[in-house]
């Protein structure tokens, strides 16, 4: 297993509905995983940072390792499970200490002592006494046992102060420096946890053409020419406002979440296929939270006949689909064939630097000179024609200017995305949603 921490690992294993999610939430001091009763929610490893006493890890969390035999993804979560133990310096089993020792729980432990590395057995569910000397029964195993409640918490210090001696934590900063936060959104199916893997350069991800295969939103570091990059994939959003089952409505929610975290969105389509109304309404949601964006049109290579003027042809119909997001940069990728996926981490990191950019007060100053010859200002329901007093910016992340006019005019809308359009032009601010405020100031 591939990971861009140089931080160590600790695994949370063990059968279904023991509650390795509730604790591993627990453990990072928030909510991460989806919890809910149904056995086979946790599919894919979820990683996430833990700081105790300053001394820091990477905690995965895992899906059961007793998938029902119905379960399609049966094979697939035991994988990923596996990935997360070989990678792991410590491993924590985790044990419901309510049902005590399981035939499967047997079987686990002996293909955990296989492996040669440090076990510690977490016996959840110990909300009170009595259960706590239930949990003595997994003594019967021979390796240290710390009795836990991840629902209201006891014992997780413990935990963790075993699993940080284990590993010979010392107290330490996190060496990690993250450039910037990628989320990647979209329906589903459209090849979001495929373009992940791509990008991580190995099966980070559980992908099925089956809908809503992933749920949680999965955050992965991945590193790219000496950067590296906080990606979140997330759970595909059916329609804006779905009511389905409990796990589906969770992952939308986990996905919006991460829109709100990225510092720039990718909008992933299938350009094989019609675009539709829902990918039209994910793009308004990225661009109502003024998110740096773009758009990934991925499965390019089931496009056929491709000759010099398909792209541009795709880029047209694109635009066409979405008219208030003709300044989001597209890039069209095969996370199959991995074409021009890491090119996807590159345009982000372009569409970040200019989230961040300012302009100097000479630039505007010329910058309103010229436009004004080149286009005179238009008025709006006023009768005089405004004149371009000045242009400042006030913010950056995304840029905010403010234009002052005379007094007793207005400027058309028609002229304010002109100006908006021609800004983002000359300054090679594409992808990025420029704010401009208009204001009044009584001529002297």
């Amino acid at each position: 297993m591939k990971t861009v921490s140089s931080l160590p690992l600790v695994a949370l294993v063990g059968r279904s509905n023991v509650g390795k999610s509730t604790l591993f939430n627990k453990l990072v001091e928030k909510s991460v995983a989806l919890v809910l009763p149904e056995a086979g929610t946790t599919r894919d490893r979820l990683e996430a940072e833990v700081s105790w006493h300053a001394a820091n890890f990477t905690l995965v969390d895992t899906g059961g390792l007793d998938p029902a035999k119905t379960d399609i993804y049966k094979e697939a979560i035991i994988k990923q499970s596996l990935y997360a133990q070989g990678a792991a310096q410590v491993i924590v089993f985790v044990v419901d200490a309510t049902v005590g020792l399981q035939a499967v729980e047997r079987d686990i432990a002996k293909k955990l002592r296989q492996l040669g590395k440090t076990v510690i057995i977490a016996a959840n569910k110990c909300d009170n006494g009595k259960v706590r000397q239930n949990a003595s029964a997994f003594h019967a195993l021979n390796w240290p046992l710390v009795a836990v409640s991840a629902k209201n918490g006891s014992g997780t210090g413990d935990l963790l102060d075993a699993i940080t001696s284990s590993l010979g934590l010392k107290p330490q900063a996190n060496t990690t420096d993250i450039a910037f936060t990628l989320t990647l959104l979209g329906k589903p199916n459209v090849g979001k946890s495929s373009l992940l893997n791509s990008l991580y350069g190995e099966e980070r991800m559980i992908v099925s053409p089956i809908p809503h295969t992933t749920r949680d939103s999965q955050a992965v570091l991945v590193k790219h020419q000496d950067i590296i990059y906080r990606v979140i994939d997330t759970a595909g959003i059916r329609r804006y406002s779905h009511q389905g089952e409990a796990v589906e409505e969770l992952s939308i929610g986990k996905s919006r979440q991460a829109i709100h975290q990225a510092d720039v969105v990718g909008l992933v389509i299938d350009i094989s296929k019609k675009l539709t109304s829902q990918d039209k309404r994910l793009a308004e949601e990225i661009v109502s939270v003024n998110k740096g964006i773009f758009i990934v049109a991925n499965k390019w290579d089931l496009i056929p006949a491709k000759d010099s003027a398909t792209i541009e042809r795709y880029h047209h119909y694109i635009d066409q689909t979405f008219p208030f997001l003709t300044w989001a940069p597209i890039i069209f990728v095969s996370a199959l064939d991995s074409l021009r996926t890491k090119k996807i981490l590159e345009l982000a990191g372009d569409i970040f630097r200019h989230m961040n950019w300012r302009a100097t007060p000479e630039e505007l100053k010329e910058f309103i000179k010229t436009i004004a010859q080149k286009r005179r200002p238009t008025t709006g329901k006023g009768i005089r024609r405004p004149s371009l007093i000045s242009l400042e910016q006030i913010s950056d992340n995304p840029p905010h200017f403010i234009l002052t006019i005379p007094n007793k005019t207005q400027l058309a809308e028609t002229y304010r995305r002109f100006m908006v359009n021609t800004l983002r032009g000359q300054f090679n601010l594409e992808g990025v949603p420029l704010k401009l405020t208009v204001i009044t100031k009584v001529a002297k």
